[in-house]
């Protein structure tokens, strides 16, 4: 019997249609800007496999199947060894917002990638994934300062960033992600330190969630821009925590889910968020005129 569900959780239905450029074996390539132009994203290249892995098994696509294989058979291959006996999946360019510059690395990916090769283990037998998937969780025991990926919310709860950036971004979506990485890589190893960072992670969430909760709206991080979220981030908000419910039996994750729902549906919330968004472009140009 798997020890995983074969189907990731999330959905990515109406959040990514997934039309990228394409390398020679089908895989996506995300336009950066002038500077870098198209470059392999770990974190596209996994959520483009978890996405084929639910269409091949939703809909029976053998077709699917073997582009999930594919995305999982580039992560085995670009594995690269980092700090701390670490492997992890490269960004090989800047990231002019946040301020990582190449070569760093995401919590987001290295979550998305162990999701992704453990299915690919459990469905070819390959041996070759448990050892990567092993050293591929060691960034999330190290703090951003040494090599890793993990930050503090300000009560000093584990988070998980996407961007290892200073000051913390602590991306909300980029932290739920990691945690469902950490949630398939416990089913597979009985690894003390991670399931009681795990615990810390899933307690600290439900303190500092309302951080991320303007009353109206969310925000997309707590970098200090504040940026609000998108319609379709929000969406992912919901859903991600629809599945934290699920993995955790917590109601207060389902209980917040529809809150943030309930945002959506209101005009009246959709208005203040396009005010917002409006004044956050203003606030966005000064920010980026004052990092020149």
């Amino acid at each position: 019997m798997p020890l995983l569900n074969p189907i990731y959780p999330f959905d990515w239905d109406g959040v990514d249609d997934f039309h990228y450029s394409r390398d020679e074996k089908g895989l996506p390539l995300v336009y950066i800007n002038k500077r870098w132009g198209l470059q392999y994203n770990p974190i596209t290249i996994a959520q483009f496999g978890l996405h084929h892995l639910r269409l091949h098994f939703k809909k029976k696509d053998a077709v699917a199947l073997e582009t999930a294989k594919t995305a999982a058979n580039w992560l085995r291959e670009n594995a690269r060894p980092w700090h701390h006996d670490a492997l992890v999946w490269l960004f090989q360019y800047d990231l002019d917002f946040y301020g990582p510059r190449a070569p760093w690395i995401s919590a987001m990916a290295q979550g998305e990638a162990i999701s992704l090769l453990l299915r690919i283990h459990e469905i070819t037998g390959d041996d070759r994934i448990l050892p990567i998937v092993e050293k591929a969780v060691i960034p999330f025991l190290r703090e951003v300062k040494d090599g890793g990926v993990l930050s503090h919310f300000p009560d000093g709860s584990p988070i998980f960033e996407e961007f290892p950036t200073d000051p913390p971004s602590q991306v909300l979506n980029g932290h739920i992600f990691s945690l469902i990485g950490l949630f398939d890589y416990l089913k597979f190893f009985p690894d003390e330190r991670i399931q009681d960072l795990w615990s810390q992670a899933i307690n600290g969430l439900k303190r500092n969630l309302h951080r991320y909760d303007l009353g109206h709206w969310t925000l997309y991080d707590l970098h200090p821009t504040h940026r609000l979220a998108s319609p379709m981030y929000l969406l992912v908000h919901v859903r991600l925590l629809m599945i934290l419910s699920d993995m955790t039996g917590s109601a207060f994750f389902a209980e917040k889910a529809d809150k943030w729902r309930n945002y959506l549906s209101s005009s009246w919330c959709r208005t203040r968020w396009f005010i917002g968004k409006v004044l956050e472009k203003v606030r966005l140009r000064g920010y980026s005129q004052a990092l020149l």
